[in-house]
């Protein structure tokens, strides 16, 4: 399966504009830990639908294939938008993924979307606070990305799952768009000009075109 290789020409976008830590400025612990777990837990979603997809390509289930191809590399965005922070915190991370998924693609699908759904309602919320009870603004802007982004990917996934479970699963788009700011994902442009999550131009979207 074709790799991902535009998604971190973007990032420059974020990074431009990334906190840098000062002389006296005192970080709280629990920004940093809260950065490294979400940081884990995007590369991992990242690595996982990047299996999903080419779980769904060898079933020739082409629209899935390309959604979680695009929706691979999302995550990747969130993940390394959150690195960058963590970096100008001055902290790294190293992040090793062991990731398995079923060759049940109603499975994968369900695991998703219950995976996007903790995300936006009980992850990043609590970092979303606390960055904020910290002033680390580009803290709390990529968390408030991610959750945001996270919450519409469920959607789309919901969406995918209902059109595989109807036998309609030819009808999901095969073509997919990326913000390469905050990882929303589109499957198709009409009736949208910015992203409505950070408000990047659609001419700024990353195409993604799955090929098997």
């Amino acid at each position: 399966m074709k790799k991902l290789t535009l998604i971190f020409l973007a990032i420059a976008c974020f990074s431009a504009c990334t906190q840098k830590k000062t002389a006296g400025t005192q970080v709280d612990a629990t920004t940093i830990d809260n950065l490294k777990t979400a940081i884990i837990g995007e590369t991992n979603a990242s690595k996982k639908y990047a299996l999903i997809s080419e779980e769904a390509s060898n079933q020739g289930q082409i629209g899935i294939a390309a959604m979680f191809f695009a929706a691979s590399g999302a995550e990747a965005i969130h993940a390394q938008n959150h690195t960058l922070v963590l970096n100008e915190l001055g902290e790294t991370i190293e992040v090793i993924t062991d990731i398995q998924i079923s060759e049940d693609l109603e499975e994968n699908i369900q695991d998703a979307i219950a995976g996007e759904t903790y995300e936006y309602t009980e992850m990043y919320p609590p970092m979303i606070e606390q960055a904020k009870k910290e002033k680390l603004q580009y803290a709390l802007r990529s968390f408030a990305y991610a959750k945001k982004a996270e919450e519409r990917h469920a959607i789309l996934y919901a969406e995918a799952f209902e059109l595989l479970k109807a036998g309609k699963a030819d009808e999901i788009a095969k073509v997919w768009y990326i913000c390469p700011d905050c990882g929303n994902l589109f499957n198709t442009l009409e009736g949208y000009e910015i992203c409505a999550i950070c408000g990047v131009g659609k001419d700024m979207f990353i195409f993604t075109h799955f090929e098997k």
